[in-house]
Parts: structure tokens; C-alpha cells; sequence
């Protein structure tokens, strides 16, 4: 018998019985606790993935608080994993939830990524990308890439020696300098949006950014998709 929790998408086709068990017996990782993170946390807690971890090295601070909900003006100061902790909990205990209260690197990153079904990126950092890119190709692990820049936001799925890297994308970009500037509905959507390609890779789904680059511009409620191809020699899935 399901909690009464997940009674509303049981009853959903794609999901029914089977679907949720799939979902409680998966696990899933998420690279940050900020602004993505914040919508697509409680996302995963509401489906009942059954083990979710999530990492950050970073603490609160007031400027953060325009988007990322997880984190309030109490908690500014503390280590986010260990706020996040703290509200899911109290939202899903029956869930198993695992904090990291660091950044991942490539000396951390393959032997935490390994525990998990699949890994969601929730970061604004290229080279925290490139990191996470690198160990999941390693690992052989599905990676869900999302982007907010203003108003327009992306969002990519990395399957392992199949469709297009991290690393095939950015190919030698240089992150930019600066503060990014984010607006709370255009990261909510988005993160929304990497809970929904979470839930198609988990359930074996139909998933429409395998390889494909979503474009979603918030002011025009638009999305578009550009295919990204593997790149020839590409130091991370081209060997």
C-alpha cells in the first residue's frame, strides 16, 4: 500500500503502481543547494525519489534569497546542504536524504556520484560543471544539466557515451566574469523542468533533451531545442 502522499500520480498512466515503486527504490543527486536546486529539491521529495543527496560547500547570504527558497533569513550564515536538510526533512521524512556539506572536485566527485541512479546539476559555475561532466562519464551515470542566465534558462541530458558531453558543448569556453543575474520564476521553471526530465529518466520515459539543448525564455514563455552532437575528439566522451 503507497503513502497516501503519492496517491495523486499513482493515478497518473505514466506513472501508476509500478512507476512509483521504480521512483522509491531510485536515487538521485543534486549538485548545489541554491536557486535550482531549491524548486527541484522538493520536486524530487514530492515524486518519493527514495534516496536523494545533495551537496554544497557554499553558505547562505542574503542576496540569495530572491530564488532560493530552501534557505531563509535565519539561515543566512549556515552551510546550505545543512539547511536544505533541515526543510526536507520536515517535508518528506520518510524519505532518505543525504547532505554533503562540500563542493564536489575531482578528487570527491566520482566516489559520491557513484552512489546515485542519476545526477542534476544545480550550479552557475562552468568549472563546477566540467568536474561533475567528467566523473559522470567516468561512472557511466545519466547527467541532467540546467542553466539560468536573466530571463532565459537551458537545459541538456548527458547520456554516458551516447549523446553529447558537457564537455562537447562548452568545448574551451571561458566562464564569464560576474555575477549572473537570475529572477525566482525563470529558475523555478527550470528546475521544474529537471524534475520532470529526473522522473523520464527514472521511469524510462520518452526524454526530449537526450542530446537535444531546451532553450526556454521566460518573457516570451517559449521554448526551443538545438541538437548537440559528440565532438570529434572530445577529451571526456571521445575516447
Amino acid at each position: 500500500m503507497f503513502s497516501e502522499r503519492y496517491e495523486r500520480q499513482v493515478l497518473l498512466p505514466e506513472v501508476g503502481e509500478a512507476g512509483q515503486r521504480k521512483l522509491l527504490a531510485s536515487s538521485a543527486l543534486v549538485v548545489g543547494c541554491g536557486g535550482l536546486a531549491s524548486t527541484l529539491l522538493y520536486c524530487l521529495c514530492g515524486m518519493g525519489v527514495g534516496r536523494i543527496g545533495f551537496c554544497d560547500g557554499d553558505t547562505v547570504s542574503l542576496s540569495n534569497l530572491n530564488r532560493q527558497f530552501l534557505h531563509g533569513v535565519a539561515d543566512i550564515g549556515r552551510n546550505k546542504a545543512a539547511s536544505a536538510y533541515e526543510k526536507l526533512s520536515a517535508f518528506a521524512p520518510e524519505l532518505t536524504l543525504e547532505p554533503y556539506d562540500v563542493s564536489l572536485t575531482d578528487e570527491n566527485a566520482r566516489r559520491i556520484i557513484s552512489r546515485y541512479d542519476v545526477v542534476l546539476l544545480a550550479v552557475d559555475s562552468i568549472a563546477s560543471r566540467r568536474v561533475v561532466n567528467r566523473a559522470c562519464i567516468a561512472e557511466n551515470i545519466p547527467l541532467i544539466d540546467g542553466g539560468i542566465n536573466g530571463l532565459n534558462g537551458t537545459l541538456l541530458t548527458v547520456r554516458p557515451h551516447e549523446t553529447a558531453c558537457l564537455a562537447c558543448l562548452f568545448g574551451e569556453a571561458i566562464p564569464p566574469a560576474g555575477k549572473i543575474p537570475s529572477f525566482s520564476p525563470v529558475v523555478s521553471v527550470l528546475s521544474a523542468m529537471q524534475a520532470q526530465t529526473a522522473a523520464n529518466l527514472l521511469l524510462g520515459l520518452p526524454n526530449p533533451t537526450d542530446g537535444r539543448l531546451l532553450l526556454f525564455d521566460g518573457s516570451s514563455l517559449t521554448t526551443d531545442f538545438i541538437p548537440i552532437s559528440r565532438r570529434t575528439g572530445c577529451p571526456v566522451c571521445g575516447r
